[in-house]
């Protein structure tokens, strides 16, 4: 399974220019090891206990390292998830006058992040971007518009950062949730 996921993350790198790095770093031959951090979690978490996650992150890797286990890690790869608003497929069924879809159309391409803690780590990454998931279900951007009038398109959202400031980063996100709460 992790092998499938570094084949995964490694086509989607080398896909894209911005991530050059890290297709370098996943291949076979690199010497780098590469910490993956999944960064799902249900929407009604609130952010506030995202610090004390990633602390506990760092102390736990500390310790590990302390009794000689693998966790010394070169570089850290945050895999999120983004999305973007797209103009809705049922919008273009109705008969609506061309002006109000070309309004809808005008957000397409925008980045909105589901975790706030994302836009801080990109002061500290090498490198990120957005990609689009291999699979992925046309139709589901319209069921996902509950309260506006355009649809979202869910993006996968990857952001590599040298091990040596993942610490500063997470002091960062602490620093920016305690000042939001």
């Amino acid at each position: 399974m992790v092998k499938a996921l570094t084949q995964y993350l490694a086509q989607k790198a080398s896909s894209n220019s911005s991530l050059a790095p890290l297709a370098e770093l996943l291949s076979p031959s690199s010497g780098a090891q590469v910490g993956l951090i999944l960064t799902e979690r249900f929407i009604n978490i609130p952010a506030q206990v995202l610090p004390p996650m990633y602390t506990m992150l760092l102390e736990e890797m500390t310790w590990a390292v302390q009794d000689k286990e693998p966790y010394t890690f070169s570089h850290y790869l945050i895999l999120s998830k983004t999305y973007q608003e797209i103009t809705s497929k049922l919008d273009e069924e109705d008969s609506r006058p061309k002006k109000k879809k070309k309004q809808a159309g005008a957000q397409d391409g925008e980045t909105f992040y589901f975790h706030p803690e994302d836009e801080i780590l990109h002061k500290y990454a090498l490198a990120y971007t957005n990609f689009d998931y291999t699979r992925q279900d046309q139709n589901t951007s319209d069921s996902k518009r509950a309260f506006q009038d355009a649809g979202i398109k869910p993006q996968g959202h990857l952001i590599l950062i040298d091990g040596s400031k993942f610490e500063e980063a997470v002091k960062a996100i602490s620093d920016y949730i305690n000042a939001q709460g």
